[in-house]
This record gives structure tokens, C-alpha cells and sequence, in this order.
């Protein structure tokens, strides 16, 4: 609600020329209170507006630092260290696993004590197993370090969009989780290019060995996850008000068994790039014969694309919808997966997997917003938790599956089950979604 006691329309839902639809109330976040530095927060139409989101986008990227180091040389580590596709797969699986552990208590600690807290206990947490992760080399110790680096990430990302919502209304909120999801992949491209040069840079300059190099890019990123814990102390801490959805929904103490359907959907869809997201270093390494320099290039490059295609997609999604967003994103994939699969020149290749790169990162703040503005009042932690335990199951799933896949078939084998699965899990996604709208059509209105 404004200072002018108006209510907030949301990005779905435009507002009558007579008045509100009521079907739509949604007062803005309520604030606890405010870091002292930042004087007095106060409540507007458009949440805290975009000079309070900069701490947090700039928390996500020293956050990224890490995480992206990770994704790109750690299968080169364990490479190095004499491991197999199968250990890969394994130390993805138990990055998943600590973060389906920390599923729980990362909702109970957002509902709680609000989603800063739990981003402070997350950036320790990651950072911690990050480093642990570039040190070790046993498979056991490997194993280990991956799951308590997956506890601190899957707890920032169940505190992340709570915290998105929490501090914007109306047509920023589509924004903000856009130009989020943007932001960091976008500097996920500089991580990546700074990690695919870092280790051929540090033997040049100190004469180190490839495995040694590895391990010290690997640690300054968890430094820079580390960090991110000091940047997001800027941020107010938010409480919530009832976000969208019928009365009878918002007053609900549990979680509707229609939310619980849409996440196993989510899960389902996810495990599509779940199945191949680890793999692509591996892929471009063995299918097409470059250099680690130059696979860091083709990541990066992906990422940039995707930021870009999120920065636009976010006025896109402001404008129409997130739901008219996400039919056309999802009906990208599959296909792009399955040409992937036959494709045997490097430049088709190349091209497919630039355009399916986009869609789990652009359908992901889309995914966030739809689920979150069905949540009952107080249990967004739990439905953020949920969602992510969707993206959890889909990584435990996919990473294990797909080692094992490419040991017993092929690269062309791992593209074509997933876009299968995708296929399935965006159909059935897209269906619920038509549901919700009939459903939502049925709400009777009330006066103002």
C-alpha cells in the first residue's frame, strides 16, 4: 500500500479505470527496521525502489565469484587430481545433496529471522566448502567439501527471491528479479573468462603447475563469496505482508496442494539442463578438442548472451506477464537441446548451445515471481524452499544421471533424454499455469 492508501497493482493484473481489481490486494513488504547508516526506510507503491536493490545485486555478484569459478574448473581439478567423469558426476550430486539438507532449516531461518540472515549464513557456509572443495583431493574429502558448499548456496537461494520480493511491488518486482538473474550472469561471464585465463596466467607469472593454478582461482573465488556477507549487511531487513492470489489463499496457513503440484513440475522441467549443465566444459573438451582457455570463451560468452537476453526479457516480463514469458521460453529449449545432439560442426554447435543456455537462467526469475505472489502470508521462505528444492532434485538428479549417461552412451545420448524431459516438465508446467488463470477467473470480486 502507497503513502496515498492506494494499493499496488501487480505486473500481472492492470488496474480498472473505475477502481482496483480486487482480486489482487497486495500491500507492499512491511520494514522491521533498517541498517542505522541508511537513515529511516519507508514504504512506497514501488517497494524500497532500486537504490536499495543495488547492495543486494552487488551482494550476488561478489557472491557469483565463487560459484562460477567453481562450475568451470572444478571437473578440471578432479581431472587433475586423476578422477573420472563418474567422481565429476558425484561431487555435482553432492553439491545438490548439501543443498537439499539445507532446504529446511534455510525456509525456517528466512521465516524467522528474514531472508538477510539467511544470505549472511549462506555466503559462509559456501565460501567455506568452496575453499575446503580446491584444497582436498580424496574422493571422500571431495564429496564432503561439495556438500557443505551446496548447503550455503541453496540456503542464499532460497533467501534471495524473499528478499527481491520483500523490497519491491508492482511492475519493479518483474524487473528486479530479471535485472538480478541478468546481473549475475552477466558477471558470471567475467568470473568465467577470469577463471578459464587465471590458471594459464599464474603459470606463466609464477611457474606454477596446471592442478596448483586451478586451486588458487578456485580459492580467491571463495573469497569473493566470502565477501559477500559484509556488502549485504547494507540491506534493511523485511518482513511480509500478503502477497497476491484469492482471500482464501492468502489466509491459509499451510501451502496449497496446487503450489506443491507446480513445484514438482518445476523439478521436473529443471532436470532437462540438470542433465547437461555440468557437462558442457567436458562436452566442448572431448567432442570438439579446445583448449580450457578457449571453453572459458565459449562459457562466457553464453553468459553475456544470457544477460543480455534477461535486461530485455525483464521489460518483457514487466509488461505482459510472467506467464506469457515463460510459454515462449520454455518451447525454445527442447529443440535446441535435441538439433545439439546431432550437430558435428563446432560453429551449430556452437549456436545451439548459446540458445539453450538462455532459458534456465530466463525462465528462473519468472519461475520465482509466479510461485511467490501465490504464497500464503508468512510462508515465503517455504515455498522459496520448496521451488529449490526443485532446482536441487533436478541438479542431484541430472549430475548423477548425466556421468553416467555419457560413460555408457555419448554426448548425443545425455542431449537427446534431456530434451525429453524438458519437453515433458514444460508441458505440464504450462498447463498448470492455464489452470491458475481459469481459476483466478472465477474469484469473485468484491467491492472496494
Amino acid at each position: 500500500q502507497g503513502p496515498d492508501g492506494r494499493i499496488a497493482c501487480s505486473a500481472q493484473t492492470r488496474c480498472p479505470a473505475g477502481g482496483l481489481d480486487q482480486r489482487d490486494r497486495r500491500p507492499a513488504a512491511r520494514v522491521k527496521d533498517s541498517v542505522p547508516a541508511l537513515g529511516p526506510v519507508t514504504t512506497t507503491s514501488g517497494g524500497h525502489g532500486g537504490g536499495t536493490l543495488v547492495p543486494v545485486f552487488a551482494s550476488n555478484i561478489l557472491f557469483a565469484a565463487g560459484l562460477f569459478a567453481h562450475a568451470f574448473l572444478y571437473n578440471f581439478y578432479l581431472d587433475a587430481a586423476g578422477h573420472g567423469p563418474g567422481v565429476m558426476g558425484d561431487a555435482a550430486a553432492a553439491l545438490t545433496a548439501g543443498g537439499l539438507t539445507a532446504l529446511v532449516p534455510a525456509a525456517f531461518l528466512v521465516d524467522r529471522a528474514g531472508p538477510r540472515a539467511g544470505y549472511l549464513v549462506a555466503a559462509t557456509l559456501a565460501a567455506v566448502g568452496l575453499a575446503l572443495g580446491a584444497i582436498v583431493t580424496g574422493r571422500t574429502a571431495v564429496l564432503a567439501a561439495a556438500f557443505l558448499a551446496g548447503t550455503g548456496t541453496a540456503t542464499w537461494r532460497v533467501s534471495m527471491a524473499p528478499l527481491l520480493i520483500g523490497l519491491t511491488t508492482g511492475p519493479l518486482r518483474a524487473r528486479a528479479m530479471s535485472w538480478n538473474v541478468g546481473l549475475l550472469v552477466a558477471s558470471g561471464a567475467a568470473w568465467t573468462a577470469l577463471s578459464g585465463g587465471g590458471p594459464a596466467w599464474l603459470a606463466g607469472a609464477f611457474g606454477m603447475g596446471e592442478s596448483a593454478a586451478i586451486r588458487v582461482v578456485l580459492l580467491v573465488g571463495a573469497v569473493g563469496t566470502l565477501l559477500a556477507a559484509a556488502a549485504i549487511l547494507a540491506v534493511p531487513r523485511v518482513s511480509f505482508a500478503p502477497v497476491t492470489g484469492s482471500p482464501e489463499t492468502r489466509e491459509r496457513r499451510g501451502i496449497p496442494l496446487t503450489l506443491v503440484i507446480a513445484v514438482v513440475l518445476v523439478a521436473l522441467w529443471m532436470t532437462g539442463s540438470g542433465l547437461v549443465l555440468p557437462f558442457f566444459n567436458i562436452f566442448f573438451e572431448r567432442a570438439h578438442d579446445l583448449s580450457v582457455g578457449r571453453i572459458g570463451l565459449v562459457l562466457a560468452s553464453s553468459q553475456a548472451l544470457t544477460a543480455v537476453a534477461l535486461l530485455g526479457g525483464a521489460e518483457v516480463a514487466a509488461r505482459f506477464g510472467p506467464r506469457r514469458a515463460l510459454v515462449v521460453w520454455m518451447l525454445i529449449f527442447p529443440p535446441a537441446l535435441w538439433l545439439l545432439a546431432i550437430a558435428d560442426a563446432f560453429p551449430l554447435a556452437l549456436g545451439l548451445f548459446l540458445v539453450q543456455g538462455i532459458v534456465p537462467a530466463a525462465t528462473n526469475p519468472l519461475i520465482d515471481q509466479v510461485l511467490l505472489e501465490r504464497a500464503p502470508a508468512g510462508r515465503e521462505g517455504a515455498v522459496s524452499s520448496a521451488r529449490n528444492a526443485a532446482t536441487e532434485t533436478s541438479g542431484l538428479v541430472g549430475a548423477s544421471i548425466g556421468g553416467r549417461l555419457i560413460e555408457i552412451g555419448s554426448f548425443g545420448t545425455l542431449f537427446a533424454t534431456a530434451g525429453a524431459v524438458a519437453l515433458t516438465g514444460a508441458v505440464g508446467l504450462l498447463a498448470w499455469l492455464r489452470g491458475e488463470a481459469r481459476r483466478a477467473l472465477k474469484i469473485p470480486t468484491r467491492a472496494p
